[in-house]
């Protein structure tokens, strides 16, 4: 593949690396994108001659010839060639992630590889010498403001020691509170160290060389090697009023220091590769096009590098995510999106948001409900709201849905039982926002998509709140009936039923739902600047939108019933998708189809699959967006928007995960009538075999799979508990 921006990150501990071979350096720190520094990084060969050949990651050196790179979920391998002496130079680099397993998963530190193998011919080059039978490799490394030391101890080692600042460095970020107390630095240690015996500590004090056989490809004859780190300091502050607390990297428990860091990543190398590669192993094999694997592997590292997982100072365990360059942690809106990756892998770590988002309620008197705030926080201060407004209907809702999903998706009703007070305000404030009955919300409409026009983004009575809303109000009662609370339960049944006809009737337009059914600009304000709308009507209120189901994906994994027309829900997807459609996907509206958003156009996407139509794939068009906004003076990591918007280094990209879900339309409800019911009807007309992963035990190493035969037959294999296949119930190992 042609070489572009690329980001390997660790979960919840923030240590990333941000190769940009354009720029020629590598962005790096322990704590994350945005608090980190260039870094020249001089990692080839010196060939027999003495001239060194580099990765494009210095300005030092001569660049290999042909560099490129090839990733998977976990890792990314860096090749180039000394074309006159016919060899191949290869480094990688690897994160480990296995779901489930914390240890593993939080390790600040990756694994590196540097192998040599023969080239043979190289394009029309001709040689200069034969192959030589061995070759010095090196690793340097320059920081600014970093104390290097290299040695010779422990087979050859490289130590940084630096402060981080954990102000971020980013336009939107430096306007945010930092630290309640002014500016907080940390002190950060690292250690490069070989694992082979026999490195040279080179003449200039900043790197390593080692010499190794060119060997043929297979071998295993590889320079491994480990860059660790660590930060024992607080790194946020998280809570509201007198419960906020200072908050340290999880991993601090069990590693109390860089050394304790190495010793665990070197101990613990052989078995957390073999877990990882297995994972690596189990996505490379789903039967998408390039461009979608692109997008989740991409998309992977990206949400990886945004996330916290710390323990805080009064005992409580902390997982947050940061979004990307605006930095507000835990968005709801952002994690609505997001919780393809909760729900495909670790349920566990939507469930502490869960209980987080309780604390940032603020209530609201004329409903007697509450709202949610849009975030937790910005940068390292977790302690309040960041974002300019609040979104409502939008967050209200999307809370009340993502805890049903994860409910139903896991059978779990604790959660519930914890937040039932939290559920009942936030219900009877989206009752309340309906304030002339018509089955649409006229009150608290400002929503997350703030670079689209007003339709979209503020307008009186707009039919994707109003479909979001009563989802979300069926979610509530689905939720209050199993917790016994049933007057409200009813009232919300009732709403349900009374408002999606109204819907229907109010919002379809001959082959698609309007974006809003009130025109007027009367009385509107711009949430942004307060003032009038400068317009009687309101332009693109009749527009085609990918926005009206976007409420429905996550009740339609759980099995729960359409609350629109379905065959009204089909055309719209799909008269939308075509009126709206721009080079780099779909827009908001038909009235904007260059304001887009990727994440939601891959959330339109899975909600077709689980509709049961096939729209044309766009995952080329999303992937064209990330290879321009990577290559040449770009690098921007996953960025969701086009040239309107700058939501880069995004999380919102792992949205992308649901295909694995949405292509053999898995459905999970461990808390129907009678028992759980899982279900897949995948597209028979084509041979493939997709991994249920929310099925899987991963203590054990065992994933099931969906499997369509060359004569579209559907099983699954190895499944030990009932599975609905196209309405059919197995139970078994089948296949």
């Amino acid at each position: 593949m042609q070489l572009m921006s690329w980001t390997l990150a660790r979960l919840g501990s923030r240590f990333s690396l941000l190769f940009e071979p354009y720029q020629r350096r590598v962005m790096h720190s322990a704590l994350g994108r945005f608090l980190d520094q260039p870094v020249d990084l001089m990692v080839g060969l010196i060939e027999p001659d003495g001239r060194e050949r580099v990765l494009p990651f210095t300005t030092r050196g001569t660049l290999l010839y042909n560099c490129e790179q090839f990733e998977r979920i976990n890792s990314i391998t860096f090749r180039g060639y000394s074309e006159g002496y016919g060899i191949r130079f290869e480094c990688n680099v690897h994160s480990v992630f296995y779901p489930q397993n914390e240890e593993l998963c939080t390790m600040p530190a990756f694994y590196l590889e540097m192998r040599l193998s023969p080239a043979g011919r190289v394009r029309s080059t001709r040689p200069v010498a034969d192959t030589p039978d061995k070759v010095k490799l090196f690793i340097r490394i320059d920081r600014p403001d970093t104390q290097i030391d290299v040695s010779d101890q422990e087979n050859g080692r490289i130590d940084l020691r630096y402060t981080n600042n954990v102000t971020p460095q980013g336009p939107e970020t430096n306007k945010a509170p930092i630290w309640p107390d002014g500016d907080h630095a940390v002190t950060v240690r690292e250690r490069i160290v070989s694992l082979n015996s026999g490195c040279d500590t080179d003449v200039e004090g900043r790197g390593l060389i080692y010499e190794l056989p060119v060997t043929d490809v297979g071998s295993g004859i590889k320079w491994r090697l480990v860059w660790a780190a660590h930060c024992g300091d607080a790194v946020l502050r998280a809570g509201r009023g007198d419960e906020a607390a200072d908050g340290r990297f999880r991993y601090c428990r069990r590693c109390p220091d860089i050394d304790s860091v190495v010793d665990e990543a070197i101990e613990s190398r052989d078995d957390r590769l073999a877990h990882s590669r297995r994972f690596e192993k189990i996505l490379d094999q789903v039967p998408l096009e390039a461009a979608q694997l692109h997008l989740i592997n991409q998309s992977f590292q990206a949400f990886l590098g945004s996330t916290y997982w710390c323990d805080l100072d009064n005992g409580r365990e902390w997982f947050s995510l940061s979004g990307g360059l605006c930095f507000f942690h835990s968005a709801i809106d952002v994690e609505y999106n997001v919780s393809m990756f909760y729900l495909s892998l670790w349920p566990r770590l939507l469930e502490l948001q869960l209980d987080e988002w309780a604390d940032y309620s603020e209530r609201h008197e004329p409903s007697g409900g509450c709202i949610l705030g849009h975030d937790m926080g910005q940068a390292a201060c977790v302690t309040g709201q960041g974002y300019a407004h609040n979104m409502p209907v939008e967050d209200n809702a999307n809370y009340l849905l993502l805890i049903q999903a994860y409910a139903h998706w896991t059978g779990d009703l604790s959660i519930v039982r914890r937040q039932l007070e939290l559920l009942v305000h936030l219900a009877k404030y989206l009752i309340w926002t309906d304030r002339d009955g018509s089955g649409f919300p006229s009150e608290g409409l400002a929503n997350a998509m703030d670079d689209a026009s007003p339709a979209v983004q503020f307008a009186r009575k707009q039919t994707y709140l109003a479909v979001k809303r009563l989802a979300a109000l069926q979610a509530a009662a689905d939720l209050l009936g199993c917790c016994g609370e049933n007057e409200l339960g009813r009232q919300c049944e009732q709403l349900v039923e009374e408002g999606a006809p109204k819907i229907d009737e109010e919002a379809w337009l001959s082959d698609h739902y309007v974006v809003c059914v009130d025109r007027s600009a009367a009385g509107i304000l711009d949430v942004w600047t307060n003032q009038p709308l400068p317009y009687e009507e309101i332009p693109g209120w009749d527009s085609y939108s990918i926005y009206t189901g976007n409420g429905l994906l996550l009740p339609a994994m759980i099995g729960q019933p359409l609350l629109v027309e379905l065959d009204h829900l089909k055309l719209d997807l799909a008269n939308a998708s075509r009126e709206t459609l721009g080079r780099y996907g779909c827009g908001h509206s038909s009235h904007e189809p260059e304001d887009l958003w990727i994440s939601q156009n891959l959330w339109r996407d899975h909600l077709a699959r689980y509709a049961g139509i096939t729209i044309p794939t766009l995952a080329q068009r999303y992937w064209d967006l990330q290879l321009m906004s990577n290559t040449q003076n770009q690098s921007l990591g996953f960025v969701d928007t086009y040239i309107s918007n700058n939501l880069c280094f995004s999380p919102r990209g792992v949205t992308s995960l649901g295909y694995l879900l949405a292509a053999p339309r898995l459905v999970i409800d461990r808390l129907a009538p009678g028992g759980h019911r899982i279900s897949v009807n995948p597209d028979r007309h084509f041979h493939q075999r997709w991994p249920l992963l929310p099925l899987a035990d991963w203590s054990l190493g065992k994933v099931p799979v969906c499997v369509v035969d060359s004569a579209g037959t559907v099983f699954v294999e190895g499944m030990l508990e009932t599975v609905i296949v196209g309405g059919q119930e197995t139970s078994g190992v089948i296949g």
